[in-house]
């Protein structure tokens, strides 16, 4: 255990108000710090999923330092450890809500920034403190953005095309991707891409969650929940249940190597 004398140490050694002198040393320090793990994080802390376009698609995390995240989330980032405030079926964003999560995903997608700047929010849904958009655009781009708005809070991006703007049939869906990805609360299963135009509801048996409902607007379909169930999905693909605009419904399985018919 620490002396009273050591821990004053210490915690004067933490301090961010240091005395004159040697202040701007330690800012520069820290920053420079911090930077490089926020580097470090950001080619480290990514999963694998698969893709209808080349079966793996690297998924970001959090964009925040990762040192920052460890120390201040906590106290500081708030955001929903573990998907406590998930919910099994989604309520959909009023347009000011959608604009702004549309504005949001556009300016995290970095890597396909020109793509994501024309495109158009197909879905915007809400799941307690999470928040899911789908953008779409020309040649059958889509991207997808999970966040809980956190400032050091979960964060999942992916972006891809549909092979030569592809589109499914009016009963069927075509996804994009499908798989596990990850954010600071854990893992997430998802699966999201295109949906036929008779098609007006889609949800998901999930064996940890229970019955999961997932979002269909403007000819795409989202689904997540929490854990790592679709992790290893087998190559037949999995069991969803449509709902059709005529209120028929029925189960297809949809799978990245084949579209439903």
């Amino acid at each position: 255990m620490l002396r009273d004398e050591e821990t004053d140490v210490l915690l004067k050694s933490l301090d961010a108000a240091a005395p004159a002198g040697t202040g701007p040393e330690r800012r520069t320090t820290d920053l420079e710090r911090i930077l490089a793990a926020d580097r470090a994080g950001e080619e480290s802390r990514t999963i694998p999923v698969r893709t209808r376009r080349n079966r793996r698609l690297v998924l970001g995390c959090a964009a925040a330092a990762a040192a920052l995240a460890i120390l201040a989330v906590p106290v500081l980032g708030g955001g929903d450890p573990a998907y406590a405030s998930w919910t099994q079926t989604p309520s959909a964003l009023g347009p000011e809500g959608s604009e702004k999560a549309g504005n949001d995903c556009r300016s995290s997608d970095r890597n396909t920034a020109r793509e994501s700047a024309g495109a158009r929010v197909a879905i915007a849904e809400r799941r307690g403190e999470w928040t899911t958009v789908v953008l779409s655009g020309p040649g059958g781009f889509s991207s997808m953005c999970v966040t809980d708005g956190s400032l050091f809070g979960g964060s999942f991006g992916y972006s891809g095309k549909t092979p030569g703007g592809a589109g499914p049939a009016a009963r069927g869906l075509l996804p994009t991707a499908m798989g596990m990805g990850s954010t600071s609360a854990g893992e997430l299963s998802m699966v999201v891409g295109a949906a036929g135009a008779d098609v007006s509801a889609v949800s998901y048996a999930s064996q940890t969650q229970g019955e999961v409902s997932g979002s269909v607007a403007n000819g795409y379909f989202v689904l997540w929940f929490p854990g790592d169930e679709l992790k290893d999905y087998p190559d037949a693909g999995i069991p969803l249940e449509l709902t059709y605009k005529d209120g028929t419904r029925a189960q297809v399985r949809v799978s990245l190597d084949w579209a439903n018919p």
